[in-house]
């Protein structure tokens, strides 16, 4: 019997309670079995690299998935050479597990985005996108591809956001997980 999963991709660079909560709110939401966490290695879409090493952000993620039964980190995107788009990944899940539903979990910044996504229309075939508004985006009701909204709590607060406040020396370790929180000091990550 198939599985309802969540996937939620991303850098994780790091791996916050936004993410953390946007994943919560939609396995419950959508009463999930479970929520994939999938690290990519190089998003086509983002110009920069990751200011932390690939080894770092698997391990904070795997960190939050410890947290939570039904969160589990896959790594098909980070294992992949090259850019990796989110279609390939799609079509390789689907026929790996036929049965599965796939829902795709984004925020706000990334619901505005999906007409740039490589491949938007087959995607849209492959999954259901869902996600959360997050504050400073809009929220238009003319998105010319589907998205279910989740309701839940909006947290402003980004990876970039949390880079900046670490190396100014004006984080809130209350922005991230605990283990999280942990690593980022023992490795002194964004520093």
């Amino acid at each position: 019997m198939g599985k309802r999963v969540g996937i939620l991709g991303g850098t994780f660079d790091p791996p916050h309670l936004g993410h953390a909560v946007l994943a919560e709110t939609a396995y419950l939401s959508l009463s999930l079995d479970e929520v994939w966490w999938m690290p990519n290695r190089l998003p086509p879409h983002k110009e920069k690299k990751s200011c932390t090493t690939g080894r770092d952000r698997l391990e904070m993620v795997s960190r939050v998935c410890a947290l939570r039964p039904y969160f589990k980190l896959n790594t098909a995107e980070f294992d992949r050479e090259g850019p990796s788009y989110t279609v390939d990944t799609l079509e390789q899940f689907h026929e790996l597990f036929p049965d599965h539903t796939f829902y795709f979990i984004i925020g706000g910044d990334s619901i505005e985005s999906l007409e740039e996504w490589y491949r938007i229309d087959r995607i849209c075939e492959l999954v259901t996108f869902t996600g959360m508004r997050r504050p400073g985006y809009r929220s238009r009701p003319d998105w010319k591809y589907p998205v279910s909204l989740l309701e839940g709590p909006e947290f402003d607060v980004s990876s970039t956001g949390i880079r900046e406040m670490v190396k100014n020396k004006q984080f809130h370790s209350f922005l991230v997980p605990e283990p999280v929180m942990a690593y980022m000091k023992e490795h002194r990550l964004y520093e």
